[in-house]
């Protein structure tokens, strides 16, 4: 078992075909299907489950990807070490949605520029399914919406640490049935459009609704993912949404919806505290250059 039979067997477990693996990794279909056999005669263990010339992982190969993610993540951190001062590699960044939308565009391309030895991959993902995957060291940081206490404090595990960047201000839109509501106060019924379970504004809508609709009533979610399917929801006139402001100004806006003012959310950028690189203090760097926050 070696660093590229792993690499190998990331890949084909995010493909979940041998075409499409050995596309990305530049090497032949036989080639990486002998190493994917090897790896399982190796562990004496059946990774892949194979059906009608289709691939899904086993139970054995879902838990053997958590460590394999582990294993290249610290393999890339001690590739790092021995350049302190020079960002390189990959840094693996999770975000929620709504960030990479209305936040990103800038410093990434700062990033780029800047670093043109390492590579920054990105994936969107709420922010609670972003913290496990920090934690499990399959990312090296996120771009999330800690959930607040109800003493006020910052919800976040020990292991973390984190670093405030941006205030978003949340707007609650409503539908045309709605438009004589220009109050939360007055919002009696809560169906709300959101994303699965896990994302912080969610949390906040439902607590939201559920006061203002009183105890016992049930909030009807309909899951989507993305808020152009949020709006979509809305306009058809069943559901609310909630979203950062920042976003719905890069959104075309339906006729006749009402927007409320709904409270505000911080963003911050979380990674493990034994983790660092140079290219995750750079990084840190340019999205403090371009917080609205006070430093």
């Amino acid at each position: 078992m070696n660093h590229t039979s792993l690499e190998i067997f990331r890949v084909v477990a995010e493909e979940l075909s041998i075409v499409k693996a050995a596309k990305r990794l530049g090497r032949v279909q036989s080639n990486i299907t002998t190493r994917i056999q090897l790896l399982e005669e190796e562990l004496d263990a059946l990774l892949f489950i194979r059906e009608n010339k289709k691939l899904r992982l086993s139970p054995q190969g879902k838990q053997f990807l958590v460590y394999t993610k582990k294993i290249l993540g610290l393999a890339q951190e001690a590739r790092q070490c021995l350049h302190p001062t020079v960002p390189t590699g990959t840094l693996a960044l999770g975000t929620m949605e709504s960030t990479a939308a209305s936040r990103l565009a800038e410093p990434l391309v700062a990033f780029s520029q800047s670093c043109p030895e390492a590579t920054l991959s990105l994936c969107t993902l709420p922010t609670r399914p972003l913290i496990a995957k920090v934690l499990q060291s399959e990312l090296d940081c996120a771009l999330v919406s800690l959930p607040v206490g109800k003493d006020g404090d910052i919800e976040s595990p020990e292991s973390l640490a984190w670093q405030p960047l941006f205030m978003e201000e949340l707007v609650l839109v409503l539908p045309v049935g709605m438009n004589l509501i220009h109050n939360l106060r007055d919002i009696s019924e809560g169906h709300l459009a959101a994303f699965p379970q896990g994302c912080t504004y969610r949390d906040i809508a439902t607590a939201l609704l559920s006061k203002m609709a009183g105890n016992g009533k049930q909030i009807r979610i309909q899951e989507v993912g993305s808020y152009h399917a949020m709006l979509a929801c809305v306009a058809s006139g069943a559901y609310m949404c909630m979203l950062p402001e920042s976003v719905l100004r890069l959104l075309q806006m339906p006729e006749g919806l009402t927007v409320l003012p709904a409270g505000s959310a911080v963003t911050q950028l979380v990674w493990r505290k034994e983790f660092s690189s140079p290219a995750l203090d750079k990084l840190r760097q340019i999205l403090q250059n371009h917080s609205n926050l006070a430093a």
